[in-house]
């Protein structure tokens, strides 16, 4: 059952979602702010550190529920994919 985005109130967006879904199935990335520092979410792999607070990663979909309850995260910023440019 796909993921009401909308209805998480710490994911961050670059642009308004219009009703968007994600696939729990899919393999997202993200920009996490977290407290305390060096936090990382179980379930989520960390690709680059920015500081001691802020993060990429990449987890899987089904984990969005979990993120948004987590106390120790402060928010989750989706990656948008880019249209390729020729």
């Amino acid at each position: 059952m796909a993921i009401k985005l909308d209805e998480l109130k710490k994911l961050e967006f670059a642009s308004a979602p219009a009703k968007v879904q994600a696939d729990p199935k899919a393999l997202l990335t993200a920009i996490f702010k977290v407290k305390p520092a060096a936090y990382v979410p179980s379930g989520v792999k960390v690709r680059s550190r920015i500081d001691d607070h802020m993060f990429t990663g990449s987890f899987k979909g089904s984990i969005l529920r979990e993120l948004e309850t987590d106390p120790k995260v402060v928010s989750v910023a989706l990656s948008k994919r880019l249209k390729m440019i020729d």
